[in-house]
């Protein structure tokens, strides 16, 4: 949790309930492991790979789930939507996006994960994209 006090320059903060704000920043997305699955067998969160840009985190790598990443952020209408917001319609590798994250992955997500990077990086937090808009 002490990465979410992390202060960010030049990025805005908004309180949650439990009193933690989120981490907002910029970021390149840099890999898309593999191919998405389908979503329409089964509810998934997929983790990608970002460089930060800017701030303390400044070309730092770090590893982001996303609920549904085959569909666009705004048209997510099921029990996760309280979740994930923002304006992002589809995740393209070299794009840069404005995310705002959490470190309380496991709080938030129960469901199937799609991790490539677990049996090489099992160390580096996962954060869950609470939203993500174009940069």
């Amino acid at each position: 949790m002490s990465m979410l006090l992390l202060a960010v320059a030049g990025v805005e903060r908004s309180a949650r309930a439990d009193g933690v704000a989120p981490l907002e920043l910029t970021a390149k997305l840099v890999e898309i492991p593999s191919k998405m699955p389908p979503d329409d067998l089964y509810d998934y969160a997929y983790v990608m790979r970002y460089q930060v840009q800017g701030g303390p985190l400044d070309k730092q790598f770090i590893l982001v789930a996303h609920y549904k990443p085959l569909v666009p952020r705004s048209k997510i209408k099921d029990k996760m939507k309280e979740q994930v917001g923002g304006k992002l319609r589809s995740f393209n590798q070299g794009d840069v996006h404005t995310m705002k994250l959490t470190a309380d992955l496991k709080a938030i997500w129960k469901g199937a994960l799609v991790d490539e990077y677990a049996a090489t990086d099992r160390g580096s937090v996962r954060y869950w994209c609470l939203q993500v808009d174009p940069a």
